[in-house]
């Protein structure tokens, strides 16, 4: 309750950062490009105002977002109104994902800045549950903080391979500054925490391996 309360003020401060309207760059080449993913069932965690959820249905995929802050979720589905396209947009907790009726059988898995903006307590609970949901050999792509200002809330190499235990790391490389920046709106000096070093990404992509839980 406490961080939902913490995120739902950090979201509507006028002088932060909000994500933009730009979808990830991994995901355009990943649903447009030569060797493009059929379209299937994708789930997006942490959805925030639908940058990469909205895309996704655009390309036509059926999507569901799963979102905290009630304030992106609502921005979300208004979103998806007004581009005409499908969205499911869930209100609740990545780490209570089958209680709050997500789902499973997604081929997808989109991750864009949710799992490095949990308490590390609560990590096992969201790759358990996200695993549940994926489909055998679904492919997650998962974008995080290896350095970031919240102490101890930083994501390794390491902590991403031994903690998914049911999925294989098929790819790891640091996302540049440029990219990153261009994924978030709002005034210059909140983006300076990204611009300065504070904060470095790393993206991951990860296949779901079968029979394994």
């Amino acid at each position: 309750m406490l961080l939902r309360f913490a995120y739902e003020v950090q979201h509507r401060l006028p002088f932060n950062i909000s994500p933009s309207t730009v979808p990830d760059d991994r995901l355009v080449e990943l649903v447009e490009g030569p060797e493009a993913l059929p379209p299937g069932k994708a789930l997006d965690l942490g959805c925030g105002p639908g940058r990469n959820s909205v895309y996704l249905a655009e390309h036509g995929w059926d999507v569901t977002g799963v979102e905290l802050v009630g304030h992106a979720v609502r921005r979300a589905r208004r979103r998806a109104a007004k581009a005409g396209v499908r969205l499911r947009v869930v209100h609740g907790d990545v780490t209570r994902l089958a209680a709050i009726g997500v789902g499973g059988g997604y081929s997808l898995v989109v991750d864009a800045g949710c799992y490095h903006a949990l308490p590390v307590e609560l990590r096992p609970g969201y790759v358990r549950e996200v695993t549940a949901a994926a489909a055998p050999d679904a492919l997650m792509v998962l974008v995080a903080f290896e350095q970031q200002n919240t102490k101890g809330w930083d994501v390794s190499q390491d902590e991403v391979v031994s903690g998914f235990t049911a999925w294989k790391v098929t790819a790891c490389a640091p996302v540049p500054v440029a990219e990153i920046v261009r994924y978030v709106d709002g005034p210059a000096f909140a983006k300076r925490p990204l611009v300065n070093g504070t904060y470095r990404a790393r993206r991951y992509e990860l296949r779901r391996l079968p029979n394994t839980d």
